[in-house]
């Protein structure tokens, strides 16, 4: 039989904290609480025996099971001796080896174990210090067993622990995974002369690594230290390269075609209805060559029409649409699609006023420096005189100034309006498709049957209905402002039912400008002796002329012009920096150097935005300049859904039928549906030119569009027809088909966005 185990056996040194330590380890040791039992009188009757060696006061109550005391007091007495080795082995490792080497011992995870450690130091051109990394791995006491009795000077155990082959060789390994990524950093950072040299990264990856020695954790550091200095290089390098080669203080010299012309500039200003179109239209019928640039691409679509039909053969080019005329060399487009590489011998840019414009103000500024002609006919209100007269001084072009009065009298009605006074001939004039809708109903609610005209309609429809009010079908027109942007009907009066909008931001008060461009709509040369405008229902003309009497900062003398880079500029960027970022590229250009200049950076938020979406997708980076420039508004639903399936088509390369996005029947769809559908012909009709076999269906989209034109404005007529005779208009018409009482027009939003 086994011996006994005694309490008297333990040395009386024994640290009882230690031995209660190792115990509570033991599967076999319990206390009473584990055993549930309440005292140790209990236990026997448990099967359980008192541990029965010295505990510290307070802790002396673990039991173990009777038959297995003596085995675990023995496994308890062998963890006690290895760790009364270890200690001894800790001891004589101080005293053999140099505390300033690179081999040291450390206490282990365990009472049993014990960690060694190796250091070594990597020197390398650049940093300013070795690069210090260690390695170490735990190893049992037993494997020393003796090599510290061995001798009084402990030779043995001081060659053990210095000659570890393990952890040399990892320190080798290590040193040479270290190694190489230096070498790999430093043939990316390339001989350089602007600061960005590998000295510069050095710096950062020592101070990364700083009391790291961990070759692991050395690496990820340094890793994230040169990703982040490659970022501000290639940010540092790219700004540098933009107000070097694109210097858009001199934004005029990125258009060298145009400033080798020797243009001539001539500004034709007047109110509407001044003839200031048909003066500059005169000019490119005389004109061998020529080009239109509208603000709207309805706008740009009936000067190809009148051109055409006058026999000038003009073609017309917008973001969403072409159509080309056999033999023309005149061309009619949205201003956006200017192109500053094609001379021609006259240039009309509609609108030059256009140029304060927050969102689109750009265009007119590219337009305006770039477009490559030798007379370039600028059309617009008076208050851009001053402006444009600097900005030719700036480029030192020949400017003559043409000034047109207004052919029929304008005048301002004295008193608000109700919707009793609404007449036939009348605009009126409201700021959102809802408010349009809304109105409409309120002057159907009078007997007056309505034609409508706002962005959301396709072209074809917005001439079915400006056709429906030109003809006496409709008798009168409820308009966006859209229609201050050229768009000729014959207008009696022109009344507003809001004196604010909403810019895409906040609710803001009309501008000057735009009161002006609207109001100047009412009275036509030949129809009417005399135009009026007014607001009707809501505000008052006190309001009216306040507003239209304000001063317009914007078209000021020294206003500056609004400017973004080209497709072609973030192209030369991208190969010169190295990055397929399109986020850093915009970045890079927001902060362009423009101080003391006739420019400034134009808002690119909505450009950043449209960055974001791309740099998310697997694209190629070609296909991110494209897809950058879609004329698509991504704060509505439908087209922000449209173009994450046209991302999805061109990042997997699969086609996209122009089923997937509009369906071939469209019998039964509301209004609101059908102009969604709308939009989205153009948008797959802008896929299809720029992705032509991801999208097949080029032709097939033009008929559908062509289909859901011709049904919403079958839907919008026979609505109006509906409601040709006086009835109650729901939520706003009372008695008699009068508008109910409180009715002022079309309701504010209760909880709208801010206003400003």
């Amino acid at each position: 039989m086994a011996e006994e185990m005694d309490v008297r056996d333990f040395p009386e040194d024994a640290d009882p904290h230690l031995i209660h330590e190792i115990a509570r380890l033991h599967p076999d040791c319990l206390t009473l609480a584990d055993a549930g039992i309440a005292r140790m009188e209990m236990a026997p009757a448990s099967g359980l025996a008192a541990l029965g060696l010295p505990l510290p006061r307070g802790k002396r109550d673990l039991l173990v099971p009777a038959e297995r005391r003596d085995a675990v007091v023995r496994e308890i007495q062998g963890h006690l001796d290895r760790a009364r080795r270890r200690n001894e082995l800790l001891a004589a490792s101080r005293r053999v080896l140099d505390p300033a080497g690179h081999v040291s011992l450390h206490p282990g995870d365990g009472r049993d174990r014990v960690r060694l450690a190796m250091t070594d130091a990597l020197p390398w051109t650049g940093m300013a210090e070795p690069i210090r990394f260690a390695v170490s791995r735990q190893i049992d006491v037993d494997e020393f067993a003796g090599l510290h009795d061995a001798g009084p000077d402990h030779a043995g155990l001081r060659d053990r622990l210095v000659a570890d082959g393990v952890l040399a060789e990892r320190l080798h390994a290590d040193a040479a995974r270290l190694a190489e990524r230096l070498w790999r950093y430093a043939e990316e950072a390339g001989a350089a002369d602007d600061g960005w040299t590998f000295g510069s990264l050095c710096d950062r990856l020592g101070r990364g690594s700083r009391n790291h020695q961990d070759a692991d954790e050395i690496l990820r550091r340094w890793d994230r230290e040169f990703d982040a200095w490659r970022r501000d290089r290639a940010e540092a390098r790219g700004r540098a390269f933009i107000d070097r080669h694109f210097d858009f203080s001199r934004y005029e010299l990125l258009f060298p075609v145009a400033r080798g012309m020797g243009r001539r500039l001539v500004l034709v200003i007047g109110p509407t209805n001044s003839g200031k179109t048909h003066r500059a239209l005169e000019a490119l019928r005389g004109a061998s060559s020529g080009v239109y640039l509208a603000p709207l691409r309805l706008l740009a679509l009936e000067v190809m029409d009148r051109l055409n039909r006058d026999g000038t053969p003009t073609t017309l080019l917008t973001g969403e649409e072409e159509i080309r005329t056999p033999d023309a060399r005149h061309m009619a487009s949205t201003i956006e699609m200017m192109d500053p590489e094609r001379p021609v011998d006259v240039a009309v840019i509609d609108e030059i006023q256009m140029l304060a414009d927050a969102d689109r103000g750009w265009a007119w500024t590219a337009a305006l420096m770039g477009v490559p002609a030798d007379t370039v006919y600028l059309l617009g209100a008076p208050e851009a005189r001053q402006l444009v007269e600097r900005v030719a001084a700036h480029l030192g072009e020949p400017l003559e100034i043409v000034e047109l009065e207004r052919k029929a009298p304008l005048s301002m009605i004295p008193r608000r309006l109700e919707w009793t006074d609404v007449e036939a001939g009348d605009a009126l004039i409201a700021f959102s498709r809802r408010d349009v809708h809304l109105i409409r109903d309120a002057v159907h609610a009078q007997g007056l049957t309505a034609a409508v005209l706002y962005g959301a309609l396709a072209p074809d429809v917005r001439r079915l209905e400006a056709e429906r009010f030109l003809s006496g079908l409709a008798d009168v027109v409820v308009a966006t402002d859209a229609i201050g942007m050229g768009l000729n009907l014959p207008v009696r009066r022109v009344l507003f039912t809001a004196l604010e909008k909403f810019d895409g931001t906040a609710v803001r008060p009309l501008a000057p400008a735009e009161i002006r461009q609207i109001a100047g709509r009412a009275g036509r040369f030949g129809q009417f002796e005399a135009g009026e405008f007014g607001v009707v229902t809501r505000n008052t003309p006190q309001a009216l002329k306040t507003l239209m009497e304000r001063p317009d900062a914007r078209l000021g003398p020294q206003a500056s012009l609004a400017i973004r880079p080209t497709r072609s500029m973030l192209a030369r960027l991208a190969e010169y920096s190295g990055t397929t970022a399109m986020t850093l590229l915009i970045d890079w250009f927001s902060a362009a150097r423009t101080a003391g200049s006739l420019y400034r950076i134009g808002d690119l938020g909505a450009l950043r935005r449209l960055a974001l979406l791309l740099d998310e997708r697997s694209l190629a980076f070609p296909d991110k300049l494209s897809l950058l420039f879609v004329p698509a508004d991504l704060e509505k639903e439908a087209e922000m859904r449209l173009f994450r399936a046209i991302l999805q088509a061109v990042e997997t390369v699969e086609p996209m039928p122009i089923g997937h996005v509009v369906p071939s029947r469209i019998d039964g769809l509301g209004d609101q549906a059908l102009e969604d559908l709308s939009r989205a012909c153009d948008l797959y009709y802008w896929a299809a030119r720029r992705f032509r076999t991801l999208f097949p269906d080029r032709d097939g989209v033009r008929e559908r569009r062509a289909l859901i034109g011709s049904r919403l404005g079958d839907l919008l007529a026979s609505r109006a027809r509906r409601e040709r005779e006086p009835k109650q208009s729901a939520g706003s018409a009372g008695k008699g088909g009068k508008p109910g009482p409180g009715f002022r027009g079309a309701p504010r939003k209760r909880f709208g966005p801010r206003r400003r």
